[in-house]
């Protein structure tokens, strides 16, 4: 049965989790089956990605960026970036690579000769 907007089968009625985005404001929202719909965060500002935390983080990740559960990147709650340990150079080894060997304990960056 397919939902709409008016009574009986509301949207809400038949699905009980709804994303959707908001051209007029631009934001993207939540509506997890109640009453109450939630704001998600603004990630796109423009052309640059952003996050503001609702409150001073003192521990953890600000922002993580993961492969099937494996960490790769993060940015911690001090600015500092972190890399996943590579033993060895990645495949795709082009100019501008950014990695850390920690076989070595480097920081490499690939360059063309």
């Amino acid at each position: 049965m397919a939902g709409s907007l008016s009574s009986p089968n509301l949207v809400k009625d038949v699905y009980t989790k709804l994303v959707w985005y908001n051209a007029t404001d631009g934001k993207m929202y939540r509506d997890n089956g109640s009453n109450d719909v939630e704001v998600l965060p603004k990630l796109v500002d423009g052309n640059s990605l952003k996050h503001q935390t609702s409150g001073t983080v003192s521990s953890g990740d600000l922002f993580e960026i993961l492969n099937n559960n494996d960490k790769v990147f993060s940015v911690d709650h001090q600015g500092a970036l972190h890399l996943k340990p590579r033993t060895s150079d990645p495949t795709n080894n082009t100019e501008g690579t950014v990695y850390y060997n920690s076989t070595e304990g480097t920081l490499r960056v690939s360059v063309d000769e």
